[in-house]
Parts: C-alpha cells; structure tokens; sequence
C-alpha cells in the first residue's frame, strides 16, 4: 500500500499537466504530499481490515463509515466534487461514478485476500458504495488483480495477458505514444490502462513513478495506481518508503502499520530463497577483506565463493525483462573509470539496500562460468553495501581451484541404458557423498526411482527340498564324488530372506550398486537384482523396524532414511 501512497506524494506537484512530461524530475520536494488518494487508500485498508470475515453488507457500511470518517479529518487533501457532496450527506448513496478514484484507492484489497475470486468481489464492494458505474468497477478490479498477481509471483507478460482477457482494457499503446496527446483526465478509461501500461513498461519501483508521472494529466492519481502494482511487483526501496513515513501523520502511519502486519500474515507467505542460506559465509569474508585487503583475505573471498558454489548456493541479478519475449538480460553498471560490470547480491537484506529491480535468483557456478563469456569485466557483489570485484581473472582462479572434481549430478535424461550396469548410479552417490545439495539429493532420488539394486538374500528351502539336499550331500561323501558344480534342482518354492545389518540400535537395509560391491561378503548370500522401490517396500515391511537402507555399506556407504521413501516414490523422472 505504500507504493500507491508514493505514487501520490511524487505525482502530486505535477498534477494538471504541471510537468513537462519527462522522467527527469526531483522525487521529492517541499510540496510533496499526500492528498485525496492517499487520505481514501488508508480508508479503505482500514475498513477492509475492521470487517474481515463479515457479509457485504457490512463491509459496505465499514468502507462508507471509514472513507467519510477519513474524509472529515483531512477536509482539504482534494476530493472531487460529486465525492464531497457524498463526504457530507445525511444519507450517503453510490452516484454512478466511472473516475479513476475507484482504482486508485483500491491497492489494499490486492494484498488482503488468498484468491482472485475474493479479491476481485473485495474491490467490486469498494468500489460500489460510491462508483457503482460498471467502469468503475472495472477499474478497481484490475488494478487489484494485477497486485494480486504480482505479489503472487506472475510475469508481466501473464498479468498483461490477464488484465487485457479479463477486463477487455487495450494495452497495445506504448508510453512513448500515449504522451504526446495524453490530458487530464479523471475516469477509469482513460487513467487505469495508462498507469498499468507505465507499470508493464518501468524497470524498477521508482522507473515506475517516473515514467507515470512522465505521462502528464492527472499523475499523481496515475501513479498511485502504477505505485500500487510496482510495489507488488518490486517492493519498495528502503530509503523511499523512509521519505514516504516522513511525510505522513501519525494516524495515518499507524493504519499503514496494522496493514503491513496483516497483509504479512494474508494470502502466501513471503517466499523464502533457500539457495541463498550460507552467503553469509561470503560477506563475512568480504567484511574482513574490506579490513585488511590482504592477500589471505583475499584467498578467503574466493574460497567462500567457491564453498557456496558447490553446494548449489544462489545469488540475485537483477534483469531487465522484455515484454514481448522469454528472454531476459542481466543488468550491468559502468563504475568510474567506464568499465562495464554486471550485477549481483550475495542475501536478499543486500539487494533491498537500493533502488528494487527486476530479479532472478541463479546458481553460482552458471553464472560466474558464463561472464567469462561476456564483455563485461567481471561481476559486483553487492554494490549498494560493502562490494566486491570479482573479475574475470578472480573467477578463472576459482573455477581452476575445483580441478576435475564433480560437485553436481549432471542433468542427463535418465534411461534404463544410462542406468544398465549401475556405474552411473553410483557416481550419482559419490557425488552426492561429496556434496549432499538440495537439488543433488532431489536428482539422486529421481535416479534411484528407476534404478535396480542388487540385494544379498539368504535361500530358505522347504523342508522336502532340505532333506533331499542334505541325502544327496550325504551320498556323494560316502562314495567320494564331487558335487561342486552339479546341478540341483529344487521342488518346492525358494524363499530368499534379505540380510539386514544393525549399526549400533539402528537396522538397515542393505543394497549395492553392482553384485561385485558386495565384494566377500556376498559371498555367504544369493544376490538378487530388484527396482530400488521395490527394495524400499521390502525396508518398510520388514519385521524389523528399519532406520533406512543403506547403499554400498562397505565401500561408499550412502544412507536412505526412511523418512525419504515417500520422497523418492513421489519424485518425478528427470527426463
């Protein structure tokens, strides 16, 4: 919500064409302020809050108790004047209204709720209770569709496509070609599909705001609503929401504040970046070269890097997307001597530091391997904090550091060719003893779904079959013969019992990669080829209760627990 409140402060000083349509233009100055769509975004937060969980018609009565509440505090922030008549009569009714007022005010109802459905029906009711027009109504629902995307984690080019299926809005019009003959205007038709292009076309938060405000007309009101969507998509740098806090009442910060804490609890948690847990290890080591700048700390940088290379560690790199196009392409920064870098951040904590962008997160490994590739002189780790160059000639020397050793399961298409001779699965194991990564262990068990294990059984006979053996074993010493090598013939069915072997308390199941693995100790069993699930049924059923299976227990010993199986069961092919 404070995107949209934003998006008003800095359109605000420019509003009825009072600027001279460019992006180039202080954010901030004296009068910069909030007015009526930042007083009526408050409002309307606060009344979807105070009725969660109650009928329409009572989160009507709150939306229209709460905005004439609001609206009777701060008299003057600019109403329009069918809306000021509505402020002050006795018997308030919706008047028809299709002005973008219903859109700009609507951004908290793009945070507040868990689905589309609801949060389309939660825009309609603010809007009604006063822009019962169906353009109105339209208008406010698209915007909140499109934070509801983009918060959710859609592309611009899937919210596009929405807003444009779903809301009928043309899109087809580039910035570049609506500015020129854009006016002030205060409907939705002609201020939504504007500010959601400006939202489509900004590189970052505050690209956004600029390139809305650029648009002219009525641009504070325009980039409230490319505000509200940017946030969603972006978030907000720090230092601007700082300004944003500065600027606002005390009572108007604490709504503001009640909405951040529930729209942190609404709708999906706030995504957690799991590849990214561990770069401490690299800013500690960045912080310390920062102190000294020796060559050991040095050393320790490129070591960090290359420990979080091999456990599949991520940075961000910031991205500039094209609309109409898969691809993106990796953002990169002329430091002062007019050398090219490209960009990325070690923790998300660093990332925030700055202006926001459009980001991906990749691997390490990929990524550095690539820029030697490149144009560009090397990689900044970490520009708006305590960075570091990594050049080319740095990431040579890490990538060297590695030697031959394999660190990841390489991507190949699992066959029953690749898998035939069991060599491949255990490479798979080796690798994953070396370097137990996430996605490691997710591709070793893609792997073991489809691979045959070899089992050591002892042959349980019948009691016919025992007695016949041990008469012919009897016969053959008592007239001298040899019965090594003839061949005997059971009658009755062969029951072949898995051994298990017991470490400390725990019982496993053990499996090998090839017969050979068992090496003497399979000697004294039957070796028998199964599918590993059937081997993990065969674990899970056993009298014993098993702690797991255990692969090539005398060689590489890998472990399997238990609380895997259902994991490897539910794994999908790699292929």
């Amino acid at each position: 919500m404070i995107g949209a409140i934003l998006g008003d402060m800095i359109g605000a000083p420019y509003e009825f064409d009072r600027g001279d349509k460019t992006k180039d233009f202080p954010l901030f100055s004296i009068v910069s302020g909030f007015t009526d769509d930042s007083v009526m975004t408050i409002a309307v937060a606060e009344a979807l809050m105070d009725s969660m969980g109650k009928t329409d018609d009572e989160i009507k009565a709150a939306l229209t108790a709460s905005m004439r509440k609001w609206g009777k505090r701060y008299p003057n922030a600019g109403y329009g004047g069918m809306f000021r008549h509505w402020l002050r009569d006795a018997d308030p009714e919706p008047y028809g209204s299709f002005g973008n007022g219903s859109a700009m005010r609507v951004s908290s109802a793009g945070w507040l709720y868990d689905t589309m459905e609801e949060t389309c029906h939660m825009a309609r009711l603010t809007a009604e209770v006063t822009h019962n027009h169906p353009e109105g109504i339209k208008g406010a629902e698209a915007v909140a569709a499109a934070i509801f995307m983009a918060r959710n984690g859609s592309s611009k080019p899937e919210i596009k496509e929405h807003i444009i299926s779903e809301f009928g809005y043309d899109l087809s019009h580039t910035c570049d070609e609506i500015r020129p003959g854009y006016h002030h205007t205060e409907t939705c038709q002609e201020t939504v599909p504007e500010a959601i292009t400006a939202f489509l076309e900004g590189q970052g938060f505050e690209d956004v705001i600029r390139t809305a405000v650029s648009l002219g007309g009525d641009c504070d009101t325009l980039a409230c609503i490319a505000g509200s969507m940017a946030e969603a998509f972006y978030g907000v740098p720090e230092k601007m929401a700082e300004e944003c806090r500065r600027r606002l009442p005390e009572d108007m910060l604490k709504v503001l504040e009640r909405f951040d804490e529930t729209a942190a609890g609404c709708g999906e948690t706030e995504y957690h970046d799991m590849f990214l847990d561990g770069n401490e290890l690299i800013k500690d080591a960045i912080n310390k070269y920062h102190l000294h700048s020796a060559d050991e700390e040095l050393t320790a940088v490129l070591e960090a890097i290359r420990i979080r290379m091999n456990a599949d560690g991520h940075f961000i790199f910031p991205v500039i997307s094209l609309e109409d196009e898969e691809n993106s392409f990796f953002r990169t920064v002329r430091t002062k001597d007019g050398k090219e870098w490209y960009v990325a951040f070690t923790t998300d904590e660093e990332y925030k530091k700055g202006e926001s962008s459009e980001v991906i997160s990749n691997f390490i490994d990929e990524m550095i391997k690539n820029i030697l590739e490149f144009d560009a002189e090397g990689l900044i780790l970490d520009p708006w904090g305590k960075s570091f160059l990594l050049t080319k000639e740095l990431i040579s020397m890490i990538i060297e550091a590695d030697g031959d050793t394999e660190y990841h399961i390489p991507d190949d298409p699992i066959t029953a060719e690749l898998l035939e001779d069991g060599s491949y699965l255990k490479r798979a194991i080796e690798i994953c003893g070396r370097s137990r990564t996430i996605l490691n262990m997710i591709k070793l068990g893609r792997i073991l779904k489809e691979s045959f294990v070899w089992v050591p059984c002892s042959a349980i006979l019948s009691d016919r079959d025992r007695d016949g053996f041990a008469r012919i074993v009897t016969e053959a010493m008592e007239k001298g013969e040899e019965i090594v090598g003839r061949e005997l013939t059971a009658h009755d069915d062969i029951r072949l019992v898995p051994d298990i072997l017991q470490s400390d308390d725990n019982f496993f199941f053990p499996v090998f990669t090839t017969a050979e693995e068992m090496g003497e100790y399979g000697e004294g069993f039957s070796k028998v080829q199964i599918p590993f699930m059937q081997a993990m049924a065969m674990a899970s059923n056993n009298e014993k209760d098993m702690a797991g299976i255990v692969i090539n227990p005398f060689t590489e010993p890998f472990d399997v627990p238990k609380e895997a199986f259902e994991l490897i069961a539910g794994s999908e092919n790699g292929n």
